[in-house]
């Protein structure tokens, strides 16, 4: 009775969370597609303004720039470019890029390394986010067009993802991916993805999906087995909480239908949150009511010890006053005496009385140890509490230093580039090869920066 009483409570208490949980929205969008390529970027704006997720993967920007312009035109709800590609496309025309309402305290981004040089103009970005309160990793991904170099890719994709989940601090405890593009459920990436921990969101129509339709998915926060949600669609907008998956029941065709029923997500995930809960429960109840019985035998024997060896009543002379039920007072009084006389008998009302008064007093004694011990954990976890959040601070200072350090670095880099990709256009067929190599030795140089950056920041 008392278990099932218990039932209903962390029921009910599971639905109240589930009706107020926080939610995360994320939004995938191809901008090389059709409908998003004829019309202006600023259009494409006000429809994402429209939706205000707190990430926005792109597939489709020209480059940072791109992505910083589309940034501003959001305003004014702040976004950062929190990662941005950079492969190597003749046009420079199909990048990708993450935007998210909090800024990336790291970010990454590589081309796929096949054996097809022209696979290589695709690859991934990253961008791992703080938001509500939750660490997870974003991933845009521009796979490659033929299906035979997919599952190389994926695999990389795999590769680089486990060296995330490896951290040891800021660990990642989720991770969402877009691939703006459907992958088949019984080829070898799909079943990689699988065996990773990503399942993909599922939609309905997936060919008229627009920005406007927003599908549900649940992903619970875990750094130590994080999973991960896949986005396999164009156009799709997600919003996901930190709940677990429903729980699906199956009915045979057996059960007749008066009698098929199916309990609610919310009673199941009780009844498998309370049934180890209630043994352990009643496991150091148990503990504890026969270490109260075994003190109250010892303190009986020892009572009836020192009675034996009258050690209850002072040498000398003595007066007990002992107060009946009914309110009258019987007074014995005692001359004084050897140390040899004997104790006067006592009824067995009256240790009754001696023994309740002891037990009354060592329960309090023992209610004040319990709340003199919660006190003093308490003090020490606000104490642990104070250092991890100077911890957690002193990361976050030196993680702005890097991008502050890594951005200037990239900008200026990029102006380099730029400028000869311009004198590229103009330059004589004899200076072409030499601005080539110029341009990937900046790139290559570029590389290196981040990498010394990265270096001198490491504690």
């Amino acid at each position: 009775m008392i278990a099932r009483v218990f039932q209903i409570l962390i029921a009910t208490l599971l639905a109240g969370f589930e009706t107020s949980a926080q939610t995360v929205r994320v939004t995938a969008l191809d901008l090389s597609t059709s409908e998003f390529s004829k019309q202006p970027l600023s259009e494409t704006a006000l429809q994402l303004k429209a939706l205000t997720p707190d990430v926005i993967l792109l597939k489709g920007v020209t480059g940072w720039k791109m992505a910083a312009q589309l940034a501003e035109m959001l305003r004014p709800t702040q976004y950062h470019v929190a990662a941005c590609s950079a492969f190597a496309h003749r046009t420079n025309a199909n990048q990708v890029a993450i935007l998210a309402q909090k800024s990336a305290y790291f970010f990454w981004s590589e081309p796929w390394k096949l054996e097809d040089n022209s696979s290589a103009r695709e690859g991934l970005t990253f961008a791992a986010i703080e938001v509500e309160k939750h660490r997870f990793g974003f991933f845009a991904l521009e796979l490659p067009q033929s299906e035979a170099a997919t599952d190389p890719a994926i695999q990389q994709w795999l590769g680089v993802l486990n060296s995330y989940r490896g951290w040891s601090d800021n660990r990642l405890e989720g991770f969402f991916a877009a691939t703006f593009r459907t992958i088949p459920h019984e080829g070898q990436p799909a079943r990689a993805m699988r065996s990773a921990g990503f399942s993909e969101i599922p939609v309905a129509s997936a060919a008229n999906l627009s920005m406007k339709q927003i599908v549900e998915g649940h992903l619970v926060p875990d750094a130590e087995s994080a999973r991960g949600l896949l986005l396999s669609q164009q156009i799709v907008t997600c919003d996901f909480d930190f709940h677990a998956a429903p729980i699906v029941v199956v009915v045979t065709n057996s059960v007749s239908a008066d009698m098929q029923t199916s309990p609610s997500p919310a009673h199941a995930n009780a009844a498998v949150l309370i049934q180890p809960g209630v043994w352990w429960i009643g496991f150091g109840l148990g503990c504890l009511l026969l270490v109260i019985v075994g003190l109250l035998i010892g303190i009986r024997r020892r009572l009836n010890r020192l009675q034996t060896q009258n050690a209850l009543v002072p040498v000398g002379s003595y007066n007990v006053v002992i107060a009946s039920p009914d309110g009258t007072t019987t007074a014995l009084s005692e001359a004084p005496s050897n140390a040899g006389r004997t104790l006067p008998a006592f009824t067995g009302r009256k240790e009754t009385m001696a023994q309740y008064g002891f037990v009354t007093h060592f329960a309090h004694w023992l209610k004040q140890a319990f709340v003199q011990r919660l006190i003093h954990d308490r003090q020490k976890l606000l104490a642990d509490h104070e250092v991890a959040t100077r911890k957690v601070s002193t990361v976050d200072e030196r993680l702005a230093r890097l991008e502050t350090k890594i951005q200037q670095q990239t900008a200026a880099y990029e102006k380099e580039i730029e400028l000869l990709n311009q004198k590229l256009l103009t330059a004589r067929e004899e200076n072409l090869e030499l601005i080539r190599s110029q341009i990937k030795f900046l790139k290559s140089e570029m590389e290196a920066t981040r990498v010394r950056v990265l270096e001198s920041e490491e504690p």
